[in-house]
């Protein structure tokens, strides 16, 4: 395998671009708490796992070569970032709980699994950025499943880690929102940006058909 630290370097400056991920585990984390939310992050790397093992294979190549194929799941990505902002507008203000009052308010563990990886698998930008990347760094001499494992499982790997960084900043500010005006703002600042989200990937279908 060639320059992984440069490999390293690149997936983690993408990975810490703000982007759906980053902000439901912001999201997560003020509103339940750090060791709440990480059930969460672990949803949004296991998604991205899937989409490594996606991009390695065929599959990969029909979705990225088809405009019809990465436009449906552009479509369906913004319709879900939609959903998720709907419903941060739609949330009750609520005040700041500790952790031991908030096992009844708190999704299941499969909900927020499931959400984190859900926005992974329905975001198109992470199967091309695979595709374009994992060439760069795959010697052809060396057997290609032991080189994707490693590329994708650091990827997975980084994602734990940078979103864990994201989630320690995020508690600190959660101990600074106590009021339900602080919450409701919250709600309405993070349901726009994930309609800003889904309004980039629907132009993106759109603008080409204009054009």
């Amino acid at each position: 395998m060639q320059n992984l630290m440069l490999y390293i370097l690149i997936a983690s400056l993408t990975i810490a671009s703000p982007g759906p991920g980053v902000l439901l585990t912001l999201t997560n984390t003020i509103h339940y708490t750090l060791k709440n939310a990480f059930v969460g992050i672990l949803g949004v790397s296991a998604g991205m796992g899937i989409i490594a093992i996606v991009a390695a294979s065929s599959l990969g190549i029909i979705i990225t070569s088809s405009p019809i194929a990465l436009s449906i799941v552009k479509v369906i990505g913004a319709a879900y970032l939609v959903y998720l902002g709907l419903k941060l507008f739609k949330s009750a203000p609520k005040k700041i709980l500790d952790d031991s009052s908030m096992s009844s308010n708190v999704p299941s563990h499969w909900k927020r699994f499931r959400e984190g990886m859900l926005v992974s698998l329905l975001n198109p930008k992470p199967i091309v950025f695979f595709m374009a990347l994992f060439p760069q760094f795959v010697d052809v001499k060396q057997p290609f499943l032991h080189q994707f494992f490693i590329l994708g499982s650091t990827f997975c790997i980084l994602v734990i880690l940078i979103h864990l960084v994201y989630a320690i900043f995020a508690q600190t500010a959660r101990k600074k929102i106590g009021s339900s005006n602080g919450f409701i703002i919250l709600n309405r600042v993070g349901g726009s940006v994930f309609m800003l989200f889904a309004a980039a990937l629907i132009s993106s279908v759109i603008l080409p058909l204009m054009s």
